[in-house]
């Protein structure tokens, strides 16, 4: 029987990989900034991979659409701070699960982080909300 090829749950990489586990990568970084630890944990589930230019256009423009009414739906539920590490400046809209791995324009999947913490996530896919809305 041949074992199922492991994902980073992060970063999505094939776990042989996965740079999360190193001290100087980004996932890394980030939660240092949120003063908490990283521990890579892996899945036998991929990201969705190869999403289509125009579902990413649509996402886009779905976004620009209702930026300024999903930032105040989620500045009410859970602060006008950054989700990470409680800056309250420069915060911009971030996607959880980034549109180029298949993520949605959606409130459920979305959350507030200031412009360097959304800078270091990137592509990753990490939810800092904590509290429930």
């Amino acid at each position: 029987m041949v074992d199922a090829q492991q994902y980073c749950v992060t970063c999505g990489r094939v776990a042989h990989r996965c740079l999360c586990g190193e001290p100087d990568s980004d996932i890394r970084r980030f939660l240092e900034r949120a003063g908490k630890s990283y521990t890579p944990t892996y899945s036998i589930r991929p990201y969705k991979r190869g999403v289509p230019p125009q579902i990413k256009k649509r996402e886009r423009a779905t976004m620009q659409k209702h930026y300024k009414a999903w930032y105040q739906a989620l500045v009410e539920s859970y602060g006008e701070e950054c989700a990470n590490c409680n800056i309250t400046e420069n915060l911009v809209v971030d996607h959880i699960l980034p549109i180029a791995k298949g993520g949605l324009s959606e409130v459920k999947n979305l959350q507030l982080l200031c412009a360097e913490c959304n800078r270091i996530k990137g592509k990753l896919m990490i939810d800092c909300r904590t509290k429930l809305t």
